[in-house]
């Protein structure tokens, strides 16, 4: 079993600042186990001795056994055939752009698969499966669009979600009710957008939990997160991508439709008969005809 296998299959309960040096080693692996320890303590913001506590939880008798480990998977990978085709990847052409687009984008969600701790990913479907919390989704430019469509169906499976969006002064008034029994679902990938900070900072301030989703390189509202989800976002356009993120948050939906699935039915079906009574979908229609 690879050292990142260790991290990411659950097997090991870490403690929160390990996780933080877990999220930084997966950030960037294996290159981050390769420096020192106080180099590593210092990126992911906690001790050296905590550093070691970590080594020690994951098998090893110390850190130079850990970093041979790690160096002895750069090196079976140097000379495996999947290095080779990741070195002379065909220029794409006009007839084969899509195919390696799609290559691309699923070489991003191989690597969402391997470098999230499944404790972060646990913790975000408890975050959205406590009823006595209100839930709050958020997003940027873009990443908006992610934070409405993980509002569209947490609202079918659970009371008090709300979606956060629109003019900047309405989504500022969010936070005059914003408090300890909120958690904030919150977006924000590189250019990390200042409006999406100031307000998630400003929540949790105030109390709210804060669950972020965010890339490798870490939005500034990791500092404060109660729970940090990363995914790659590099692809082969001048444009991130979104395809980790989104399949990250249809993961969550499913998660959570899994953990409501005795509890949402009722909810769901009032849901439907509502729709249907406003003839809201095509197949409402039909059977009034």
């Amino acid at each position: 079993m690879s050292i990142r296998d260790r991290l990411t299959d659950g097997s090991i309960t870490f403690t929160r600042s390990e996780l933080k040096i877990v999220r930084q080693l997966l950030s960037n692996y294996p290159a981050s186990g390769l420096n020192t320890v106080a180099y590593l303590a210092s990126a992911a913001g906690v001790s050296d001795p905590t550093v070691v506590r970590l080594v020690s939880k994951l098998g090893f008798s110390g850190y130079p056994e850990f970093q041979a480990a790690l160096l002895g998977e750069v090196q079976e990978r140097m000379s495996s055939p999947l290095s080779m085709m990741d070195e002379r990847k065909p220029t794409p052409g006009q007839n084969n752009f899509y195919q390696h687009f799609l290559d691309a984008s699923i070489q991003a969600l191989e690597t969402a698969k391997s470098t999230l701790p499944s404790h972060d990913f646990k913790a975000a479907v408890d975050a959205a499966a406590d009823v006595g919390m209100r839930v709050h989704c958020l997003g940027g430019r873009f990443s908006g669009m992610l934070a409405g469509m993980l509002w569209a169906h947490m609202k079918q499976l659970r009371p008090d979600t709300h979606w956060i969006n629109g003019a900047q002064a309405d989504e500022v008034d969010h936070l005059v009710d914003l408090g300890r029994k909120d958690t904030l679902f919150v977006y924000d990938y590189r250019r990390y957008q200042t409006g999406t900070i100031r307000f998630a900072r400003h929540a949790a301030d105030q109390g709210a939990k804060i669950v972020l989703f965010t890339d490798r390189w870490l939005s500034p509202i990791s500092e404060f997160a109660a729970v940090t989800l990363t995914v790659p976002v590099d692809t082969a356009s001048p444009y991130d991508t979104m395809v980790p993120a989104m399949a990250q948050t249809e993961a969550l939906i499913a998660a959570l439709t899994a953990r409501f699935a005795a509890t949402s039915r009722k909810r769901i079906e009032r849901l439907e008969e509502l729709r249907s009574s406003y003839a809201i979908t095509e197949d409402a229609l039909k059977r009034t005809q």
